[in-house]
């Protein structure tokens, strides 16, 4: 199999071909992760096939690589509200020299409904548009 691509879900995970948009400090990302709820994380960019999220490094070793995102909602008032299955297809983070206080995780959306899919993917397109 490829290495660019997740065993469980056979999709694109360390490409960057996606259409993605920079997103600011109101949009983020709640979601439940081996019976622990994170609410409100803070997320650096968005598609509508994922997107790049910030942890603190203290939780940090809950996001390995394939770790399933259980009730992923998109908190942002433009954005779809329907929960999605996520997984999280890489971890960047600071080394034992220059440690860093959050570390990024990038996330692969497993199961977004078509409508939900439609509308991110037209907020992405007007969103690059107005770039």
């Amino acid at each position: 199999m490829d290495s660019n691509y997740s065993a469980s879900v056979k999709a694109p995970i360390d490409r960057r071909d996606a259409r993605r948009i920079i997103v600011g400090p109101d949009f983020g990302i709640s979601f439940t992760l081996k019976g622990s709820a994170f609410g409100q994380v803070r997320i650096a960019n968005l598609s509508a096939e994922g997107c790049f999220a910030f942890v603190r490094k203290q939780e940090a070793g809950l996001f390995k690589r394939g770790a399933v995102l259980e009730c992923l909602l998109l908190l942002h008032p433009d954005l779809p509200k329907t929960p999605v299955l996520a997984e999280v297809c890489h971890v960047l983070g600071g080394t034992p020299a220059e440690p860093l206080e959050m570390v990024g995780i990038g996330i692969h959306f497993l199961n977004m409904d078509d409508p939900s899919r439609k509308l991110l993917d037209a907020w992405v397109d007007a969103a690059m548009a107005s770039l």
